[in-house]
């Protein structure tokens, strides 16, 4: 299953082997399928029409009272990977991240990895995000940006309350590991600190996300990776200082205004990415139109949502 090179090949084996099939095999099959098809959005619609996948599915409801705690992450994040949350498989699942909550058996990455897909499914239990919430902040030295990133981006896209996870992950970044954060984590890690921060009763402290937002955005300048970040990204870290009432210093704000130019002029901004521009910059006291982006510049359409305020 490992060494399957496409979707028809994973299928066929677990059709022919279906009888034979133990959890560790549905598991991998799960996230083989996953993995080939994360990033080919029309096929994988057709993998989701095929009846062999629905089998599939149905061994997963068969063989998830034996899932192991990774084989159970890696189910959800293969689910969250390839947008797809049905009913039958709710019940099961939950019911195996229950039991290994409860035995603690959850490797750091796992609980990242959970509280990511439980957002992206726009599932909420919200029980079991506390325990993950709990457990994480007692892992803390084991996690990586990319399990900071995860866990803080998942929690905020739920509106998941919690007074402690960001000043831990806060705390594990000023450690030495926010040198190692990428754009990706560095604007999930912004977009988080925004939410978080304003998110009232039961959440951290504005000054906490506020503080945390300014570290992030020294990963965003011309000597650091500014160069890598793409103009969603940039979208997002001007969108979260815009959300939180922070300005950010105005040397910062140059460099991402020309690095915003420069990606522009190469591709237009998505229409959705634009209108957030506008309205954050207006918030920060900036000009969009001919300074971040041209007057002529004519917003591209997309599927996907850029981020928004509301």
């Amino acid at each position: 299953l490992v060494e399957a090179s496409g979707r028809d090949a994973v299928l066929a084996l677990t059709t022919e082997s279906a009888k034979l099939m133990n959890a560790v095999n549905v598991a991998t099959a799960m996230h083989r399928l996953a993995t080939l098809e994360k990033k080919r959005r029309a096929e994988r619609d057709v993998l989701l029409r095929d009846p062999r996948f629905e089998a599939l599915l149905d061994s997963v409801v068969g063989r998830a009272a034996e899932f192991n705690a990774r084989q159970t992450a890696d189910v959800l994040w293969s689910c969250a990977t390839l947008r797809h949350w049905p009913p039958l498989l709710l019940k099961p699942l939950l019911l195996r991240v229950v039991y290994h909550l409860e035995r603690q058996t959850f490797e750091p990455h796992h609980l990242s990895v959970m509280s990511w897909a439980f957002a992206t499914l726009e599932c909420k239990p919200v029980r079991l995000l506390e325990d993950i919430d709990r457990q994480a902040c007692g892992v803390s030295r084991e996690l990586s940006p990319q399990n900071c990133a995860n866990l803080l981006w998942g929690f905020a896209k739920l509106r998941q309350p919690s007074a402690e996870l960001l000043p831990m992950v806060a705390a594990r970044l000023e450690s030495g590991l926010l040198d190692e954060c990428k754009p990706v984590e560095v604007s999930d890690l912004a977009y988080a600190a925004a939410v978080m921060g304003t998110a009232g009763e039961g959440s951290c402290e504005p000054q906490q996300a506020k503080e945390l937002l300014a570290a992030l955005a020294t990963r965003a300048l011309p000597h650091t990776c500014l160069p890598r970040f793409s103009s969603r990204q940039l979208v997002t870290l001007v969108w979260a200082h815009a959300r939180l009432g922070e300005q950010p210093p105005q040397e910062t704000l140059d460099a991402w205004r020309q690095a915003m130019r420069a990606a522009v002029d190469q591709r237009p901004l998505q229409k959705a990415d634009r209108q957030s521009l506008e309205a954050s910059l207006g918030k920060l006291g900036e000009t969009c139109r001919g300074a971040w982006i041209p007057d002529t510049s004519e917003p591209a359409e997309s599927e996907a949502d850029a981020v928004s305020a509301a």
